[in-house]
């Protein structure tokens, strides 16, 4: 194949972004496919032009115009074969708040949610702490904070800027993220991994990507708990309409599992987890590249 993987210089996330398309790229080129890499929207026009050529093209874009949905509009408007989601998908699915209702609807547990638009006057009489502050759409690993009273909390508030922001029940004891894809086999599960932080009350950027990957364990001899989390997060990819691969987060209390949020765009660095899964299930970059190529689309 002959394929286009784009990435966008303006969002926050644009680090990871160019570390996820070069890792992207890398896995294309292992298996013999051709790759031209554009950083939009500086090179959107050298796209345009070339577009015809391409039988795949890959969005990298982490945040916003990439899993808002806005890149695969474009995408789709010019008429390219694209990976990941449907635009209605991705704009779901950035809008935290409103994934969150739409899975209650169909019987999941989240958290207990207060809702604040960016441009309201609020006066904060939260009470239940310790919560997490986080901003609606933007990613959680960035400008989120898990206060433990009402000072910090308005502090937490007044720091995310541009973005509504979410007030969220705290979740305490163990945190899980599950990556599900859908190939010709219909919906499935990766290996599940557990979220051990090492410094940190939860899992931020820096224990992300400044960390050995000890904070990470894969599941092991925890049956009824491993099928709760991948019968539940099969369900909403179903529910959703996911396509092609996508990580869910969710925070278990010893007795129920609590929805947190679906990546549309999960980070495909060497490091992320999307490819630790991947390499875990002893799965191939072949298998990988085809899982996403046209026919099985």
């Amino acid at each position: 194949m002959h394929i286009a993987i784009l990435t966008w210089w303006i969002s926050t996330e644009r680090a990871v972004a160019l570390r996820s398309g070069d890792n992207m790229r890398d896995w294309c080129t292992i298996v013999g496919h051709t790759v031209d890499m554009y950083d939009f929207p500086t090179e959107i026009a050298s796209f345009i032009e070339k577009h015809k050529t391409y039988d795949l093209v890959i969005p990298m874009f982490h945040g916003i115009y990439g899993e808002d949905g806005q890149v695969t509009a474009f995408l789709a408007t010019l008429g390219c074969r694209y990976a990941y989601s449907d635009f209605d998908v991705h704009a779901l699915c950035i809008d935290k708040y409103r994934t969150n209702e739409f899975v209650r609807d169909i019987g999941i547990c989240i958290p207990e949610t207060v809702f604040l638009r960016r441009d309201a006057d609020f006066e904060l009489n939260y009470t239940s702490f310790p919560a997490i502050v986080k901003p609606n759409h933007g990613g959680s690993s960035l400008w989120t904070s898990k206060v433990t009273e009402h000072d910090e909390l308005a502090e937490a508030c007044m720091s995310i800027i541009d973005d509504d922001i979410l007030i969220q029940e705290c979740i305490e004891w163990r945190e899980f993220t599950v990556g599900a894809y859908r190939d010709t086999d219909w919906y499935k599960t990766l290996p599940i991994i557990e979220i051990k932080t090492l410094s940190q009350d939860f899992f931020d950027y820096s224990e992300k990507y400044e960390t050995d990957g000890s904070n990470e364990v894969f599941m092991i001899w925890e049956d009824k708990l491993q099928k709760r989390l991948s019968t539940e997060s099969l369900r909403i990819c179903k529910y959703i309409g996911t396509r092609w691969v996508v990580r869910l987060d969710w925070r278990y209390d010893g007795e129920d599992i609590y929805f947190l949020e679906v990546n549309t765009i999960p980070w495909f660095t060497s490091g992320s987890l999307v490819p630790k899964m991947w390499k875990q299930a002893g799965k191939s970059e072949k298998e990988f590249v085809e899982m996403i190529s046209p026919q099985f689309q």
